[in-house]
């Protein structure tokens, strides 16, 4: 799977789907949903393309959660797009798991940019360890758990099948 040949618009609509239905279902569980699709952006599009991507999915982010004022998301999704989109180079496009584990990157710099968006706000945030490890571990890992059982592993079960040596040679 590469994500040089990934999709766009379907990836786009699968995160939109899944950003509108899975509130609905699992009101607890938040997780980042445009999230593998901007990292897919950044191995196809330029820089400032995956920003306006990045300003896109953050309003809708926005739109969609009723948990932080209007903006905070686009700005952080963009401030993280700044920060992660030259590191892309540092993963191989067709490698398994180079989207689950730039979606973890992903969300743990949007979370560190998080609360420092959210201080001159007044909105007081309170880090204990508990919800460090819950907010800079489990979920971080939890949306690259997402990012590979959603968009990676459809494709190795269903996907087309990789020619292994034999299969370069006639049989005779």
């Amino acid at each position: 799977m590469d994500l040089y040949y990934k999709r766009l618009d379907l990836t786009f609509f699968i995160c939109f789907l899944l950003t509108l239905t899975t509130p609905v279902l699992f009101p607890d569980f938040r997780l980042l949903f445009f999230v593998p699709f901007q990292i897919i952006m950044y191995y196809q599009k330029p820089f400032f393309s995956c920003l306006w991507g990045s300003l896109m999915c953050g309003t809708l982010e926005d739109l969609f959660s009723s948990y932080s004022r209007l903006g905070i998301c686009a700005l952080n999704y963009t401030l993280t797009t700044c920060i992660l989109f030259r590191q892309r180079e540092n993963f191989f496009s067709d490698s398994l798991s180079t989207l689950p584990l730039m979606t973890i990157f992903f969300s743990v710099i949007s979370t560190l940019i998080q609360l420092i968006l959210l201080f001159p706000f007044d909105q007081i945030v309170v880090v204990t360890p508990l919800s460090a490890l819950h907010d800079l571990i489990i979920m971080p890992t939890a949306d690259g758990f997402y990012a590979f059982t959603v968009f990676i592993l459809p494709w190795v079960l269903f996907g087309k099948p990789r020619r292994k040596g034999k299969d370069y040679f006639l049989a005779k």
